[in-house]
């Protein structure tokens, strides 16, 4: 199995980067920001650029997760097995 990389950003710090097979996120897809729905990224998905909304976004490997945490809203890159998210703020 093909596995991906995840990384958080915030205005003060860097996580560190993560293994996983999995990412799901809150994204906002209306014009005033508002949340729409949950949305899954699996390894080999295609390049795409995601506006987040505020809740939870959870990461896991084989099935167990491995990170989670509530966030402000933002932005997510799906690029090459790698999401990077970049968020105001981080509640773990």
């Amino acid at each position: 199995m093909r596995y991906m990389k995840f990384t958080l950003y915030t205005p003060h710090c860097r996580f560190e980067p993560m293994e996983c097979d999995s990412v799901r996120f809150n994204i906002a897809d209306g014009a005033d920001g508002s949340f729409s729905g949950s949305y899954g990224i699996r390894s080999g998905h295609a390049k795409a650029l995601f506006s987040l909304s505020e809740g939870k976004i959870s990461v896991s490997l084989g099935g167990n997760e491995v990170f989670c945490a509530e966030c402000s809203g933002g932005f997510a890159k799906v690029e090459n097995n790698e999401v990077t998210a970049i968020v105001d703020s981080v509640i773990q």
